[in-house]
């Protein structure tokens, strides 16, 4: 069993290293690297076996220098790679250093370290793969500090240890040639799963091989296990598979609603799941690498199918890694599963519930594009609605503060409602993997106090909103006046003053400091009203609703803007800058 992975310069990864249980699941959304690590996995199997082949097996002299193994890239099955530099991060091989003696060069190496447990042994196994050239690489042992320089050493836990990688099928196989089981993890190993399915459960029912004689159970039981746990979960019989001597081909039938069909007429989620199971039982006490299980699995199926999964490894002795990116298999890897964050080329660890929930939330609404944002500005802004930004922007234009600069290009995201709860949710969610990240909330006044937050500042209006702190009867009717003169030539102040005081107290009109101009909802309680009266008794049809009140902070004077504006973009100018 796996217990450590770490990985240097290996594609998108340039140094991680995370913690592995039984049964662990690799999350990330697509292309985050969660098949590129199941892939360094199979290439220290890869090159661990070729190395114990050529200087153990064969007897080489053990003081001899360390060379290395020379690996060409076509025997990397689960790899498939047209040059073998796409393996390095960035395709970087070497390194130039200009000295003054000269330049001297250094090769970056690609090293894979793996730690464990077998029979009660803790390992410790690293690799290092140094490139040669477009079809080849040399690869050797790290020394990890429990080796001298003259002597290399592949723990037999290690070496004993059984690596299996299960890629997606992509559609099953007509038929199938009876296979050797050499043959048959050759073509596992080249991701031709659905060229050897029916070889595979051969293999259960007629063993050409020993397996770990500690998990051997009778091989008509296993196949019962396997036939009564498809027949549960999709109503369909399997039958035996079948030699045909004739033509060296295996057949297999199954019986669904009392109608036989050749297995290839299954679906792909049937067939996905069945070669799964098939395998664990088939080959127990290995390390199963599955890509994406869930594929071709409906939501429902997919919790179903992976505790499944989990039970019949655990049953098997084997430990099963599985990369995905389904909320649902994230949400059901409970506590007592291990589950390993991909975002951002780094891998986490999610230990809690919470964590797990988090991630949850970044899977599934949160968006990566968000993520994207955040870890290139470093922050994230958060208001209600559009509106409040393009009124940002007019008051610091209005103001030439240096907030206005970030504004035209900042990392927002729109609450669409007055609760800061909501921007604290959705900022944790980020900030879980990208812990750097700063936060500010603006909202309109909030009818409870606020908390002090350590993670995220949060601000509110002393007055009832954003609006309060320009819709005033002289900034309207300068903006009406431009655009008279602009769009239709048609102008009446008497009428616009009469609207305006159709809509405020008498009190108010004399006193801008009221405490109407404080609590009303100006936006809804009087602008609305206004313009929609002006134009209606004008008999134009009103354009100017609220997402085009930000256009009246223009007239208002620098002088006249209120001391509390300055402050909020001043404390966003802070966490943003």
């Amino acid at each position: 069993m796996i217990t450590k992975l770490t990985i240097r310069n290996f594609k998108r990864f340039e140094n991680i290293t995370f913690e592995l249980g039984n049964p662990v699941v690799l999350i990330g959304p697509n292309n985050s690297g969660k098949t590129s690590i199941l892939q360094a996995l199979t290439l220290w199997d890869i090159g661990m076996r070729k190395w114990y082949e050529k200087r153990i097996v064969k007897k080489q002299n053990p003081k001899s220098k360390r060379t290395g193994v020379a690996i060409n890239r076509k025997d990397l099955f689960s790899l498939p790679i047209p040059d073998a530099k796409l393996m390095w991060t960035r395709q970087h091989v070497r390194e130039i250093n200009r000295e003054k003696l000269g330049q001297k060069t250094t090769h970056i190496k690609i090293e894979i370290e793996v730690e464990g447990i077998n029979k009660g042994k803790n390992w410790k196994s690293g690799l290092e793969l140094d490139y040669q050239n477009a079809e080849a690489f040399y690869c050797k042992p790290l020394n990890l500090g429990n080796i001298s320089e003259d002597k290399e050493i592949i723990d037999d836990e290690a070496y004993s240890e059984r690596i299996a990688y299960l890629q997606p099928m992509s559609g099953l196989a007509s038929d199938e040639d009876k296979l050797t089981p050499g043959s048959i993890d050759v073509r596992v190993g080249m991701g031709k799963t659905a060229d050897v399915l029916r070889n595979i459960i051969y293999q259960l029912i007629n063993p050409e091989r020993s397996t770990n004689e500690k998990f051997i159970v009778n091989s008509e039981e296993k196949w019962n296990k396997l036939r009564n746990l498809i027949k549960t979960k999709f109503l369909i019989d399997i039958n035996k598979p079948e030699f045909l001597p004739d033509t060296g081909l295996i057949d297999m039938t199954y019986l669904e609603n009392g109608t036989k069909y050749d297995l290839s007429s299954g679906g792909r989620g049937f067939h996905q799941t069945l070669l799964l199971l098939s395998y664990l039982y088939s080959y127990p006490g290995r390390i199963i690498l599955i890509d994406e299980p869930d594929a071709h699995l409906e939501v429902i199926r997919q919790r179903d199918i992976y505790n499944l999964l989990v039970d019949v490894a655990k049953e098997q002795n084997s430990q099963l890694i599985i990369a995905s990116h389904s909320e649902v298999v994230l949400q059901q890897a409970g506590d007592a599963d291990t589950v390993v964050a991909i975002f951002e080329n780094k891998t986490q660890n999610l230990n809690t519930r919470q964590d797990i929930s988090q991630f949850k939330k970044s899977l599934t609404e949160i968006g990566w594009d968000k993520y994207y944002y955040a870890k290139l500005k470093g922050y994230i802004l958060y208001l209600e609605g559009p509106t409040d930004l393009l009124m940002l922007i007019e008051f610091a234009k209005l103001l030439n503060h240096p907030l206005h600069r970030i504004l035209n290009e900042v990392n927002v995201h729109y609450i669409s409602t007055n609760l800061p709860n909501l921007a604290l949710e959705h900022f944790y969610g980020l900030k879980q993997i990208i812990k750097e990240l700063k936060g500010i909330a603006l909202f309109d006044r909030l009818d409870k106090e606020i908390l002090e937050n350590p993670s995220m500042e949060i601000l509110s209006w002393k007055k009832r909103e954003f609006e309060n702190y320009f819709a005033f009867p002289d900034v309207i009717k300068s903006f009406i006046e431009s655009i008279a003169i602009d769009l239709f030539n048609i102008h009446n102040p008497q009428l616009m003053d009469e609207c305006i005081k159709d809509y405020i107290p008498p009190k108010a009109l004399k006193d801008l400091n009221d405490r109407w101009w404080n609590d009303t909802k100006l936006s809804d309680d009087f602008l609305d009203l206004v313009f929609a009266e002006y134009f209606s008794k004008l008999n134009i049809r009103n354009t100017f609703t609220k997402g085009n009140y930000h256009e009246l902070i223009k007239f208002l004077k620098p002088e006249e803007v209120d001391s509390e504006v300055k402050e909020k973009l001043d404390a966003i100018y802070n966490v943003l800058k």
